[in-house]
């Protein structure tokens, strides 16, 4: 009876075994089905999605197909009762309306490109916090140890384990703060925030932007949409006050033209001027972006350096653990600037481009 109970007993066991292992393999299996059908997001997929899927451009291209059915109106009105102005009004406001489009395919693709960047921002500052919590949990533990041989004080492990803790709710934070991002970035591209996605880091690397200064702003000022539109406002004013330079007008619509027509050139001039300081604006914000990445990298190779003469030190007994849980904190610190002056730096040069109309 003994013995048969024993079988029983391995029987049960050896089933346990393999439902275990059964268990694992589908939780394998359904992670590898999630992962194969995630959608993948790299920087130029993102842009494609957006011009797909964003609601913002969907309503801008209605605006165009709106304005285009009004200019065949216009000319159809125009065989039964001719209007230069009015023709020629209706033609501005679809190529108006053509402009906002491409306006708004810059300000989405500059939204997208800004989202994707601080999603792969936090994901990289999620990682950070991860590889930190994982390295203070074995600060405290070898502290823990030499707690107990009488080699470190009590101060020493409470610091410790406070490092965990601000550790582990640093981690929490850039959890819910890469969560977020993603979300963000859903939203820009138009999916549901449903949507299973996979978002692939892009190269960091630091690209220049290879034009002086003076070319910059002669893009911006030959690429600025609201200068165009305030050119086209000025022909307009400039056609009304000429047609009523004739005997039939009075004189206080003439006045008034003329009152629109000057107001309209003070436009253009004001809006020249602001399109002129943001091109230097933006160059400027560049610039120190890029030279804030380099004091960035020199002050994580610092800290890197820092941290292993101090754990090789504590290794050896010759610095106490708060000075060892002080160069790690300094390098986490070090590895987050790197990270958000990267992003900086993305984010400055986009929009200069932007700016530019590339």
């Amino acid at each position: 009876m003994r013995e048969a109970g024993k079988i029983r007993q391995i029987a049960i066991f050896l089933m346990f075994l393999v439902l275990t292992s059964m268990s694992a393999q589908d939780r394998v299996l359904a992670e590898a089905g999630q992962t194969e059908d995630a959608l993948v997001i790299t920087a130029k997929r993102a842009l494609e999605l957006a011009d797909e899927h964003n609601l913002t451009l969907a309503g801008a291209r209605l605006d165009v197909e709106y304005a285009e059915k009004q200019l065949t109106k216009a000319q159809a009105d125009a065989t039964i009762s001719p209007s230069p102005v009015a023709l020629r009004q209706a033609e501005i406001a679809l190529e108006t309306q053509k402009l906002l489009l491409e306006q708004t395919q810059r300000q989405v693709a500059l939204q997208v490109q800004n989202a994707y960047f601080g999603a792969t921002s936090k994901m990289q500052q999620r990682d950070i916090a991860m590889t930190n919590l994982e390295q203070v949990e074995e600060q405290l533990r070898i502290i823990t140890v030499k707690y107990g041989e009488g080699l470190a004080t009590k101060l020493d492990l409470f610091n410790a384990e406070k490092g965990v803790l601000q550790a582990k709710s640093s981690l929490e934070a850039a959890e819910a703060a890469a969560e977020l991002s993603l979300l963000d970035l859903k939203r820009v591209l138009g999916l549901s925030y449903t949507e299973n996605v996979c978002v692939e880091p892009a190269d960091t690397l630091i690209e220049p932007v290879d034009l002086a200064m003076e070319q910059v702003v002669e893009k911006v000022l030959r690429h600025n949409l609201d200068l165009t539109r305030m050119q086209w406002n000025l022909e307009v004013s400039q056609m009304q006050e000429e047609s009523a330079k004739n005997d039939y007008t009075a004189p206080l619509i003439r006045e008034i033209h003329t009152n629109r027509r000057m107001k309209a050139e003070l436009d253009l001039k004001e809006g020249t001027r602001l399109a002129y300081l943001q091109a230097k604006e933006a160059w400027n914000s560049l610039i120190q972006a890029e030279g804030m990445v380099a004091v960035a990298e020199k002050e994580l190779e610092a800290a890197e350096e820092n941290y292993r003469i101090t754990k090789i030190r504590f290794d050896g007994g010759l610095e106490i653990p708060n000075n060892l849980l002080r160069a790690q904190i300094a390098l986490t610190s070090a590895q987050h600037s790197v990270v958000t002056s990267k992003f900086e730096y993305h984010l400055a040069r986009i929009r200069l481009l932007n700016l530019m109309g590339e």
